[in-house]
């Protein structure tokens, strides 16, 4: 029988729970060849989002090829190019005279190549010469448009972690390289999914400083419903013959805040731990397993703050918004309105805490948050 709460991969299928609004927004974009933005916390679906949308492109008769490119370790302009290569390759190349043949056709004159014994003892489809250039950096991004317009196929690019491409020295020349590409290749047959979990990276790079402005959509993840997650909950426990009343999944719905990995790890607990009816107690033995499992996370995150970040914290968490206001300085001893907005900019950077369009400040890992409330509040 397949496991009903899975947290340990992206899901698909009826493991994927609500989100169908933004599945087929996405599909819509992929399928007219824009380029999409999603950005959210770490594991809060944007993987599922993707992979359920792409299965629902290709049960609709449509074909596409994805190339995964993952920028999680990328700290090089040469990495980058290199990541990207081989992301595309993997979709069109079977083994090594393909791979060597590959780059032969689409990138003769460039320091990419193909090394057997590389590929033999490491499984590398590509490799690059020295360090990158920028006409090198160009030719990587030119290659899935090369690829698609020379064989006819759809490609969608999906550029994992993409906010690490702000840790490369050379990454204003590289997003604006993208920019022009991709601007000057509309009907190409190419899109590129632009995912992130460094939520104020993010919208620093699509929505501050506006790259791709107006050749890229930002489609923000939609709030799984309450109801969703108790269909999903009580449907999960049926064929194990266990019963959950549908009232006690209200209280962890409203703690995790919807996320689906937390509430599918609380699921997978309680199935493991009860024999017949799952009651309150078995629920928050649950989710105070998934505390603890976080505790030393928590505790990390709240020792590399300063005094004043750790009062700016708590004076979001008390309620308040006018942080630049002299009552709020005075009372949480911020100092100074300069001081409150480096401190803010700090949390930011740290990917704590987030704000609105209202400019209303949220803590992105709901968690957290509730850790933080109980301990240190």
């Amino acid at each position: 029988m397949d496991e009903a709460f899975v947290f340990d991969n992206y899901v698909t299928g009826r493991a994927f729970v609500g989100r169908h609004s933004d599945c087929m927004a996405l599909g819509n974009l992929v399928a007219n060849h824009e380029n999409v933005c999603i950005y959210g916390a770490p594991k809060s679906g944007k993987t599922s989002l993707v992979h359920q949308t792409l299965i629902n492109i290709r049960t609709s008769g449509r074909a596409i090829t994805v190339p995964m490119c993952d920028l999680s370790g990328v700290r090089t302009a040469g990495e980058f190019a290199i990541n990207l290569v081989c992301a595309v390759m993997k979709q069109f190349c079977d083994g090594p005279s393909d791979c060597a043949g590959f780059i032969e056709q689409y990138l003769s004159g460039t320091g990419f190549g193909f090394d057997e014994s590389m590929y033999e003892d490491f499984g590398k489809i590509a490799v690059l010469h020295g360090r990158a250039s920028a006409a090198e950096v160009t030719s990587a991004l030119m290659l899935p448009y090369r690829v698609a317009s020379e064989r006819s196929c759809d490609i969608c690019v999906v550029f994992d972690e993409f906010q690490n491409v702000l840790e490369i020295d050379e990454y204003e020349s590289i997003l604006k390289e993208m920019e022009k590409i991709s601007a000057g290749s509309a009907g190409s047959g190419v899109s590129s999914v632009f995912c992130g979990s460094a939520v104020n990276a993010m919208k620093w790079i699509f929505e501050y400083k506006k790259y791709f402005f107006r050749n890229v959509a930002v489609l923000p993840l939609s709030v799984v419903s309450e109801q969703d997650v108790i269909d999903h909950i009580v449907s999960g426990f049926r064929p194990t013959g266990k019963v959950i009343e549908k009232d006690l999944i209200q209280i962890p719905y409203r703690v995790f805040r919807g996320n689906m990995w937390y509430l599918n790890q609380m699921s997978f607990l309680c199935n493991a731990r009860a024999i017949g009816y799952i009651n309150e107690r078995t629920i928050a033995d649950a989710v105070e397993t998934i505390i603890s499992l976080n505790v030393p996370r928590f505790r990390m995150i709240v020792s590399d703050l300063t005094v004043f970040q750790l009062s700016f914290l708590k004076a979001v968490l008390r309620g308040e918004t006018r942080f630049s206001a002299s009552d709020v300085i005075e009372k949480y001893d911020l100092h100074s309105s300069a001081n409150v907005k480096r401190v803010r900019e700090a949390l930011m950077k740290k990917e704590i805490l987030t704000f609105s369009e209202k400019d209303e400040p949220v803590i992105i890992d709901p968690l957290f948050e509730f850790w933080f409330r109980r301990e240190m509040l």
